[in-house]
């Protein structure tokens, strides 16, 4: 393996190698460890060090639980997780756009080392610096305290893009173009950070995909009773925060994995998700961006078509469920929202026309309630103050299984990084010559917003702005189309039902 050139930072000097010709910069530290007296705090920047750092390794990832199937499964874990890693074409002067990756896993789980990353293809191919991060995750991440603990893993986030606009110069980075992007609940991240004071100065755009903003999402009534839980369920005083900083990390994680297990069972999949509070998120996310807290931002949004396959095909009995059982299910997966029999029904037979089975409808329902309306709303919002606001469906169905996930969340990961040789395992499929050119034209698209913050080139059809007249967005899949207003159907559905994004 081959030494990079030294690089001077704001915290010390550092050296990675160079693989492919590509100077790689792994588990570079954008903070002080928070372990001690630290878990449980803001951020705190990193000291400086002594000598040379050799950033090489990739660095440990978020404490989580044991995920089977994981393409992280078995990597180091430690409350030290807190680093960054930089792929670059050239270490100069060039000022490339930067693109920040923020990871998915339901603020549970993940971590920048997984292959799907692998920043290698998009930085080649697009003469782009990309960036991976780690960050606090669970209870340790998102412990809601009132008053004393809030969006730690966000902070974090803040942190790393501050070291990252502090020092992206001496990779040959522009700090005045980042673009932040994530998948799932790294997208979250990425619409909750448009909604952050802290944040404003670093971001000048933003892709989501496959995850916006939950209107159940963010309340505090919410956060309180995961933190109440986890404290009862410890044997700790509820807000005890000295207590729970003597706790093992081993027990804080086996015991919010009991709790999380539980819910699932009852088809809740809330965790530790951001609060809104007075100074980080002060007020939810989308009614932020609605007034226009990321006006300046350019944003690239969308999600898959068969989203919920990815988790409904984990549940076998989901797959026998009638027409009875789909009512039922579905009026306990919307108690939230205080909706009677009828409606429920109304919402089901909107979606009947053009699928063969209650399973099918269920998928799509879930779909469009968790991923899909949700990404609207946030490109509506943030189309009334940015016209550079786009919208991507992406419809490449997996062959894996027969095809039966469909285009199923996180799906279009390795087509994004273009890593699809890296990722040949559960619903990813081997690399062909139909997905090779999907990926293809993906990474373009993605490169060419990051860099002018428009994402049309020749490859693709000309792709309008997206606004509520028209509603354009383009489809990714074995055929690359634009259409207007896709699914129009259920996304007037999903209008009728009573969403409230409260402050």
């Amino acid at each position: 393996m081959k030494n990079s050139d030294i690089v001077e930072t704001t915290t010390g000097k550092l050296r990675g190698c160079i693989e492919k010709g590509l100077p790689i910069f792994k588990g570079i530290p954008y903070a002080e460890p928070p372990i001690g007296d630290l878990r449980f705090r803001n951020t705190v920047e990193k000291e400086p060090w002594e000598g040379i750092l050799e950033a090489v390794e990739f660095g440990f990832i978020a404490p989580q639980p044991d995920i089977v199937g994981s393409s992280i499964r078995y990597h180091p874990q430690s409350e030290d997780c807190l680093t960054l890693n930089i792929w670059t074409p050239a270490c100069d002067n060039e000022k490339r756009p930067v693109m920040f990756w923020i990871h998915g896993g339901g603020f549970h789980y993940g971590g920048a080392p997984s292959p799907r990353y692998n920043g290698e293809f998009l930085s080649q191919r697009g003469d782009v610096c990309v960036i991976t991060i780690n960050y606090r995750l669970g209870a340790l991440g998102n412990l809601y305290v009132p008053d004393e603990v809030s969006n730690l893993g966000f902070m974090d986030q803040i942190a790393a893009l501050k070291w990252v606009y502090d020092n992206i110069a001496n990779f040959g980075g522009d700090p005045h173009n980042i673009t932040i992007f994530g998948e799932s609940a790294g997208s979250t991240a990425v619409c909750t950070l448009l909604s952050m004071p802290a944040a404003k100065s670093f971001v000048r755009r933003a892709i989501c995909q496959s995850g916006a903003l939950d209107s159940q999402g963010h309340h505090t009534e919410g956060g309180i009773l995961a933190s109440k839980t986890l404290f009862s369920r410890l044997g700790i005083k509820i807000g005890d925060i000295d207590a729970i900083r003597k706790i093992s990390v081993e027990k804080l994680i086996k015991k919010e994995n009991e709790i999380r297990l539980e819910k699932w069972d009852k088809q809740d999949w809330t965790g530790y998700p951001p609060t809104i509070d007075e100074n980080k998120v002060p007020d939810h996310p989308l009614l932020a961006i609605g007034k226009g807290s990321s006006k300046n931002v350019d944003l690239l949004i969308g999600t898959n078509l068969n989203e919920w396959t990815f988790f409904s095909m984990l549940t076998p009995k989901l797959q026998l469920i009638d027409w009875n059982g789909l009512t039922e299910l579905i009026n306990i997966n919307l108690n939230k929202l205080d909706l009677d029999k009828t409606q429920v029904e109304k919402l089901i037979d909107s979606f009947k026309h053009s699928r063969n089975n209650p399973f099918e409808v269920l998928n799509a329902i879930s779909t469009d309630v968790t991923f899909r309306y949700p990404s609207i709303r946030v490109a509506e919002a943030q189309s009334t103050h940015n016209n550079n606001t786009y919208m991507y469906l992406f419809t490449y169905r997996t062959p894996v299984m027969g095809g039966v996930f469909g285009a199923t969340h996180a799906l279009e990961i390795p087509f994004v990084f273009g890593s699809l040789d890296n990722t040949e395992f559960g619903v990813y499929p081997k690399r062909d010559e139909i997905n090779s050119k999907i990926s293809e034209l993906m990474m373009d698209t993605w490169i060419s917003f990051a860099r002018s913050g428009n994402p049309n080139h020749n490859e693709i059809p000309p792709w309008p702005t997206y606004d509520t007249d028209n509603r354009y967005t383009l489809l990714f899949g074995e055929t690359i189309k634009i259409e207007k207003d896709p699914l129009r159907a259920e996304r007037l559905a999903m209008e009728k039902l009573p969403f409230k994004y409260r402050h």
